[in-house]
């Protein structure tokens, strides 16, 4: 029987309700968001976060989130972004997150399908790094069930996505997760946040697919950050048990008051 996940990222919460991201209240896109979520894929089995929950970092961020995705806590899971603390995330989302060596990443069975969350956070930068330390746990997952179908989830892309500033700011020992992913043909993509728009790259068996922000969408093939007035969204995946899997990404138009 196939399972249904969603995954969402980049909601960029801030303490502060009223509080903009690039002329964009992050607090009622992502409202808005789990709204439809809730209205349309409720039946979900897992809601998959891939980084920058906490864009100001605070614990009461972590916490106003908790109870937005209070609903949800029975199939959430969660990995850092480059805008995160990863002790209050740990604090306030223990129970959804694992601890390998500091790092905050997940491993899940759903469907016939292994998933897997990886930590790409280096804290004080916006790049991002795996390290030795969480490749070899990753090795040794993907070892462990060789045959499997594999979904591996992290906030910075691993491939160049075509946009300079995006790829200056990416995963920083990106080679050596591919030449582990390269080896792994069980892993059928790798889904990542970070540049707030949709795409789908791939390279040698490594598929890569990006997802739209619930915040600010970024205009791709710029040279800087241009905010895009696409709407916000998610991405949608439908897993099959022989490894076959099919994907969207919905959007969620912002509809916005205005005065008479």
């Amino acid at each position: 029987m196939s399972a249904r996940i969603v995954q969402i990222t980049d909601l960029h919460l801030m303490a502060d309700p009223l509080a903009e991201l690039k002329g964009v209240c992050t607090r009622t896109n992502l409202n808005v968001v789990l709204d439809v979520l809730r209205r349309d894929f409720g039946s979900v089995e897992r809601l998959i976060v891939t980084g920058d929950l906490a864009h100001d970092e605070l614990q009461e961020t972590y916490e106003v989130l908790r109870e937005l995705l209070s609903d949800w806590l029975p199939k959430l899971r969660l990995i850092p972004g480059n805008h995160e603390n990863r002790a209050f995330m740990r604090q306030v989302f223990g129970d959804r997150l694992a601890e390998v060596d500091d790092r905050n990443v997940f491993a899940d069975v759903i469907g016939g399908w292994r998933l897997i969350g990886l930590d790409s956070q280096l804290p004080g930068e916006v790049r991002g790094h795996l390290g030795e330390s969480q490749r070899d746990w990753l090795a040794r997952e993907l070892a462990a069930e060789p045959f499997q179908p594999t979904a591996v989830f992290l906030h910075h892309p691993p491939l160049k996505v075509g946009t300079g500033w995006l790829d200056e700011i990416g995963l920083e020992d990106a080679e050596r997760l591919l030449e582990l992913l390269w080896r792994s043909p069980q892993v059928k993509f790798v889904c990542c946040g970070h540049i707030h728009h949709e795409m789908t790259v791939a390279q040698a068996n490594v598929l890569l697919l990006t997802t739209p922000s619930t915040s600010v969408q970024f205009l791709p093939e710029t040279e800087r950050l241009i905010p895009d007035s696409v709407p916000p969204g998610f991405r949608i995946f439908d897993l099959e048990p022989d490894g076959s899997f099919r994907t969207r990404v919905v959007r969620v138009p912002i509809v916005t008051e205005t005065l008479p």
